[in-house]
């Protein structure tokens, strides 16, 4: 049995609980969690840390102590402490009650701590983050995400359904109901008041009707980026009212949206003037509908246009692209890819954009030949990018007009094309800038030209050989001079 000054004893048998007498007609009993022989040999001759664990002791409430805490006999450093006081622990301390109070224990192990009430007690790190620096976050997830957060707690709920965050709605998925989900997020936002939405991305497989894009249209009057791929449902009548009450619109990309054939925002007969709209941007990749009448309201209504993407318009002939500079003067990039009905006449129209064209593809137009090509290259001097890839009528002489008459030229596809060593040297000799070239399927390409185009194009980056006659000569030319340039090839002999 352990005596303490004062008349109190600390009894060994009652374990973990032991008990202290009175040391004055003040004091009254304690109860301390914790054992003598832990105590002997924990506390005895070791120095006192508040930054170590501290462990609760059970007081009753209606006592009343001292205002410096109290020292155990034969255990300096184990100190009795006022609950909760900042100026005893250097931190506050939790307490489930006014009963409890804290034993200052520097070596107690974290076994000895009722983790039960602790754990009750601990706010997660999460909560302690203000809310602007949460909804920075929260900024980096997807829509789906965003929904997932609102189920966790109040306070995410009310934080992930900030309106700040839902300026760009962004649903992808096979099978998701695309007007489902926008049904749902905007009666959530209109809630809260007008939703400034201003960015709308459906992508893989995610789908959406007539009635959930002229929802859209009606309760996001300030949408800028809209892109609906392969929404099979959508028709002419839902684009429109999308143009009529989205005036900001100039981003629009409606890949494989096969109802679409045009782009309207007078419903009748044109009136004078008319009405514009300011898209810059149009992709209508896949859009079987637009044929040259579709082409011609188009390029009308949307004279602003920099970006304008017809790949795989199979209906579009040399009779609508000749409206494109027309109407487009500032275009920059166009694509007619896979566009059969296209042939040098439309080049030739094309070619009246001069300077301002730099993004040229008429990649797979069978019927596009050497002439076509050296009147782009002659009045689109500016030129930085040509895809010609499978046009087989292209040959050397258009390649050596495109190289002295474009010298900027950065990036060219000239795969599956009558391209010999000749040409590969004048285009090396011409265009010293070049970064990607790809001679994919090009028969008559020889390991001359590759290291031509290698010892004068130091800076390629990419370089596309496949299916060339090269050998590894050819090869280690290219990986001497440029250093950076991935080889795509089908050679298993190269390393």
């Amino acid at each position: 049995m352990a005596h303490m000054p004062g008349g109190g004893r600390l009894s060994p048998m009652v374990c973990p609980l032991a008990k202290l007498g009175r040391s004055s007609p003040d004091d009254q009993r304690y109860k301390i969690r914790a054992s003598p022989a832990s105590l002997d040999q924990s506390y005895r001759g070791s120095p006192v840390s508040l930054d170590q664990g501290y462990h609760p002791i059970r007081a009753s409430p209606a006592l009343s102590f001292p205002s410096q805490p109290l020292s155990l006999g034969g255990y300096p450093h184990v100190s009795l402490l006022r609950c909760g006081s900042p100026t005893s622990l250097g931190r506050s301390s939790p307490c489930l009650d006014q009963g409890y109070h804290t034993l200052v224990s520097p070596c107690w192990p974290e076994t000895a701590i009722n983790k039960g009430k602790r754990a009750q007690n601990k706010a997660s790190c999460f909560d302690r983050l203000p809310d602007d620096v949460v909804l920075k976050i929260f900024s980096w997830l997807t829509s789906s995400e965003l929904c997932v957060c609102t189920r966790v707690c109040r306070r995410w709920e009310a934080l992930a359904w900030d309106p700040q965050l839902w300026r760009t709605i962004s649903l992808s998925g096979e099978g998701r109901c695309g007007d489902r989900a926008i049904r749902g997020v905007l009666r959530r936002l209109c809630g809260q008041g007008r939703p400034g939405v201003q960015r709308v991305l459906l992508s893989d497989g995610a789908k959406l009707t007539d009635k959930g894009l002229t929802l859209l249209a009606r309760r996001c009057p300030s949408l800028t980026h809209l892109q609906l791929h392969g929404c099979a449902a959508i028709t002419n009548n839902a684009l429109f009212e999308v143009a009529t009450r989205c005036p900001n619109l100039h981003h629009l990309d409606i890949t494989g949206c096969v109802q679409i054939s045009c782009i309207s925002v007078n419903p009748g007969p044109s009136p004078e003037p008319p009405r514009r709209l300011q898209l810059q941007y149009l992709d209508l990749t896949d859009c079987a509908a637009v044929d040259d009448s579709g082409i011609r309201v188009i390029v009308r209504n949307c004279p602003q246009l920099v970006y304008l993407y017809l790949r795989r318009c199979f209906k579009v002939t040399d009779a609508g692209i000749k409206f494109v500079p027309s109407f487009c003067s500032t275009l920059r990039e166009l694509s007619v890819s896979d566009c059969n009905l296209v042939t040098d006449f439309g080049l030739y129209e094309l070619a009246k954009l001069g300077a301002t064209l730099r993004y040229l593809s008429v990649a797979k137009c069978t019927q596009v030949s050497d002439a076509g090509l050296k009147v782009i290259a002659k009045r689109c001097y500016k030129l930085r990018y040509l895809n010609a890839r499978g046009c087989e009528a292209v040959s050397d002489d258009a390649i050596t007009v495109l190289a002295r008459s474009c010298p900027r030229l950065r990036a060219l596809d000239i795969g599956k094309c009558d391209v010999s060593d000749a040409g590969l040297r004048a285009l090396a000799e011409s265009c010293p800038n070049l970064k990607k070239l790809s001679l994919r399927q090009c028969d008559l390409v020889t390991d001359r030209g590759v290291q031509c185009v290698a010892y004068y194009c130091r800076g390629l980056t990419q370089l596309n050989i496949q299916d060339c006659q090269i050998s590894l000569e050819g090869y280690k030319a290219v990986k001497k001079y440029c250093k950076r340039c991935i080889i795509e090839h089908t050679n298993p002999g190269f390393f």
